[in-house]
């Protein structure tokens, strides 16, 4: 008892002492005045961290204890003005399904012509989260460990380039100061909210694996602020806090990584990354001229990054949060729900 109380608090001051400094590199990249700076700054300490020492790492209880409050955060963009909108967002679900479909069959294409078999292929190509994507490759006798890396680097690559993709097409630095910030609300708002974050995990950890932890808060949260039930606007100092810890998750993806040994792993994930930044893009500006959205929305929406981090990058900068989340949280449903179907057409 007394190893294991000892071994606790060595973890607690370790995820402390990472957290602190995962702060502090956020804040010197906000006073460069670099776009999402609490992102990018703590997630550029972490992964030195990471490199270091790959046992210095933020616990999963932090990623899972972020994931419901980015679940209510990017609820309460559902506004009863919102709701009213969203019936006209279908012709981009369906842009969403085709640009999915055309993905998988693309990448399956490329990372065959590197080697891989067609079941990693398959799902190093889906453009899913990182955790669904290794549980559902494994169940299908995917390379989990060639999934991780692929992923992992897409994300990253996602969560470093974006921001900087959108002070080139807004101006604006991620800080979300021009849009939100402000807390509001009475005692009351604050406990529904409190109460979407712990139902929201209840229900939601059951489904973990599949967004859950996630998507079950940010239903709750929905319904309540477009049901006008509350109008309460989450503090600055919650979103900052949010964007470190999920910049420490992303920073740590580093760890355990040994370039010698899995470079081109890594080289075929950057250049499939990079391909999937470009159509993003090229997508979104398409689509602009014939769907009442902007191309920066757009963009962010089509981008190739995970659930929570598009959700706290759309959040930061204000910039149609409540479409960037339903984009994102549809793509997260259809890949769980076609990827196991296109993988057994495969098998056959």
């Amino acid at each position: 008892m007394k190893f294991a109380g000892a071994v606790n608090r060595q973890i607690f001051s370790h995820t402390l002492l990472i957290l602190l400094f995962a702060a502090a590199g956020g804040m010197i990249f906000r006073l460069l005045h670099f776009p999402l700076p609490w992102t990018l700054g703590s997630m550029t300490v972490a992964a030195i961290i990471a490199l270091r020492n790959s046992t210095l790492v933020v616990p999963p209880v932090f990623r899972d204890g972020a994931r419901p409050v980015i679940g209510v955060m990017a609820g309460s963009a559902f506004t009863p003005v919102v709701l009213g909108q969203i019936a006209t967002w279908w012709p981009v679900f369906v842009l969403l399904i085709l640009f999915f479909l055309s993905v998988s069959a693309l990448g399956g294409m490329f990372f065959r012509k590197f080697g891989f078999d067609g079941r990693t292929a398959l799902f190093a190509a889906s453009p899913g989260g990182l955790g669904e994507m290794a549980i559902l490759g494994q169940q299908f006798g995917a390379d989990v460990r060639k999934l991780v890396l692929v992923h992992s680097v897409r994300i990253i690559l996602v969560v470093t380039l974006v921001p900087f993709a959108l002070r080139a097409m807004t101006g604006l630095n991620g800080t979300g100061a021009s849009t939100i910030g402000h807390a509001t609300g009475s005692i009351i708002d604050w406990m529904l909210l409190m109460a979407c974050v712990v139902l929201g995990y209840l229900i939601g950890r059951h489904a973990r694996s599949y967004g859950g932890l996630m998507l079950v808060p940010m239903l709750l949260s929905a319904i309540l602020h477009g049901s006008g039930v509350t109008s309460a606007e989450i503090p600055y100092a919650i979103i900052a806090a949010m964007q470190v810890i999920i910049g420490c998750i992303t920073g740590a993806r580093f760890a355990g990584v040994r370039f010698g040994e899995v470079w081109k792993t890594l080289l075929i994930g950057f250049a499939w990354s990079m391909i999937l930044i470009a159509l993003s893009l090229v997508l979104a500006f398409s689509t602009a001229q014939f769907v009442d959205m902007t191309p920066v929305a757009l963009f962010l929406s089509f981008a190739p990054g995970g659930f929570a981090e598009m959700s706290v990058i759309a959040y930061a900068a204000g910039i149609e949060v409540a479409f960037v989340v339903t984009c994102h949280a549809f793509r997260t449903i259809y890949v769980i729900l076609v990827s196991p179907i296109l993988c057994r057409k495969l098998l056959r």
